[in-house]
């Protein structure tokens, strides 16, 4: 295998791997929650509503909350049972 077919591997297989935005990015999931970083004004409604639904849960934001001085923000979803 050549230097550049092994440099390339992993940007190629992290491309076709990513379901979502690059700018969107879950930091940790579970069947009752989910915490997602964005680039700043961007919500990501959509990734928790799909996350929850896998669960049969509604997504609940709780708020986003800015990452230090720069552009990225921390978004907090529960997932609830529907009523």
């Amino acid at each position: 295998m050549t230097a550049t077919a092994v440099l390339a591997a992993p940007l190629l297989l992290g491309a076709c791997s990513s379901t979502s935005d690059d700018n969107e990015s879950i930091v940790a999931a579970s069947p009752t929650a989910i915490t997602v970083t964005t680039l700043r004004f961007a919500e990501p409604t959509a990734i928790a509503e799909r996350h929850c639904a896998k669960h049969g849960r509604k997504a609940v934001s709780r708020g986003g909350v800015k990452l230090g001085v720069g552009y990225k923000t921390m978004w907090g979803f529960d997932c609830v049972d529907p009523q």
